[in-house]
């Protein structure tokens, strides 16, 4: 196995001015927030309604977890101690079958892969992962013990410690981009890498879209600890109901012994985040990613399927799409009117594409609700710049392959080819 000095080598510290001026605006927008928290003070001082007004509006965050997050209709409940972080994870399947893992995202638990799990235990033996800082996994309170090394690294031990040798590894926002530097840092652990709806490293911190709540205005105001978890307790129920207004439109999950139906999945959610605690384990991770990047001319070797909505408002499009330059084989899908969880909101169709990507032709065609495209089309990158995507397209290292139904261009450039 190649030593982790060599493995590491690859990521690398953005310069000193990029790191002062992102700290200095840092300062900047937490002294506008506690402007904020003094003028709400001062206000509910002079007007007692506006307390009256706000325990009205508060939600009671749940104290313990609902019933389909601990029952074991999805997977058995396990725990694996890395030292001194205790990691919490789901698993389903045969133990025989090969390693699929699951990286959730932000902000978000085991339970986002809801629809994936029963699919993937046919084929796999399935480990859908709490992240360190993440709901039942433990949450160390240290900023160091989330940058990019240490977490690549807690993730590799925790592979050894389930006897694993090599993984597909399919992740999600957050996850996804662990998962982008894991398949950098440790190769030979990966055999397959999947990324939902998330830019490499090297194009997620510079291209965020002002419109995500998550942009560079935000990343920068939670780089000084402690004010922004306060500050996103208290606006937990907006924050949770925006990166997951899907729910509310999701059919009733049944879950249990008995076959009950759960319909309130937010539930989830908000027990996962109802303390302050719970989001500086998340924080943390965009307290140390924003820092690093991969080195140039770095290829992750093994094959890669980046899949996304053309709806989503999180990421820019072009973003995920570019993201193929740093794959040596790839494909690329697009999957029409869904936003930032595809793997949530349009699960047949994503389940059946991730399916088709891991197992090949050994699996089984299952009827789709959505129809087959009737034209076909073809990807590529214009000069290494934005990906240009038309009609049906997909690229698989040099050679190009029939595939699946893919969005409208991201621009009126034609169908074109670049061969290898």
């Amino acid at each position: 196995m190649a030593s982790p000095k060599r493995d590491y080598d690859v990521l690398e510290v953005v310069p000193k001015w990029e790191i002062t001026k992102i700290y200095l605006h840092c300062l900047l927008a937490n002294f506008f927030t506690l402007l904020k928290w003094l003028y709400e003070s001062v206000k509910c001082k002079v007007n007692p309604t506006a307390i009256m007004r706000r325990t009205i509006e508060r939600t009671d965050f749940p104290n313990k977890p609902p019933i389909f997050m601990t029952d074991t209709n999805l997977g058995r409940h396990s725990y694996v101690k890395l030292e001194n972080t205790k990691l919490h994870f789901v698993e389903a399947g045969n133990r025989s079958n090969p390693i699929v893992l699951l990286l959730h995202g932000f902000p978000d638990c085991w339970f986002g892969w809801r629809y994936q799990i029963p699919e993937l235990t046919h084929y796999f033996h399935v480990i859908a992962l709490d992240l360190k800082g993440f709901n039942d996994s433990d949450k160390p309170h240290w900023r160091f013990e989330y940058t990019p090394k240490k977490v690549c690294e807690d993730l590799r031990k925790f592979l050894i410690a389930i006897s694993a040798k090599s993984v597909c590894i399919v992740g999600h926002d957050l996850g996804a981009t662990i998962g982008w530097l894991f398949a950098h840092t440790n190769p030979e652990m990966v055999d397959k890498f999947v990324s939902v709806s998330t830019p490499h490293p090297n194009l997620l911190w510079d291209n965020l879209p002002k419109s995500s709540p998550f942009n560079r205005n935000w990343l920068e105001f939670v780089q000084l600890p402690m004010l922004p978890e306060m500050e996103l307790k208290h606006t937990a129920e907006k924050i949770l109901r925006r990166c997951h207004s899907h729910v509310a439109k999701e059919k009733q999950y049944t879950s249990g012994t008995n076959g009950s139906l759960a319909n309130n999945l937010m539930e989830a959610y908000m027990y996962s985040f109802c303390q302050t605690d719970d989001w500086r384990g998340p924080l943390n991770y965009y307290r140390n990613f924003l820092f690093y990047r991969i080195r140039d001319g770095e290829i992750i070797q093994c094959p890669c399927l980046i899949i996304t909505g053309n709806d989503d408002r999180f990421y820019k499009l072009e973003s995920v799409v570019k993201s193929s330059e740093y794959c040596e084989n790839f494909i690329i899908k697009i999957i029409e009117q869904c936003g930032r969880a595809p793997h949530q909101e349009m699960a047949s169709e994503f389940n059946s594409t991730l399916l088709k990507f891991l197992i090949g032709k050994k699996y089984s065609q299952k009827p789709i609700d959505a129809q087959p495209a009737q034209t076909r089309g073809l990807v590529g990158r214009m000069f290494g710049g934005i990906g240009t995507v038309a009609n049906n397209t997909v690229k698989l290292g040099n050679n190009l392959r029939e595939t699946y139904a893919f969005a409208n261009p991201l621009n009126s450039v034609p169908n074109f080819m670049i061969k290898g």
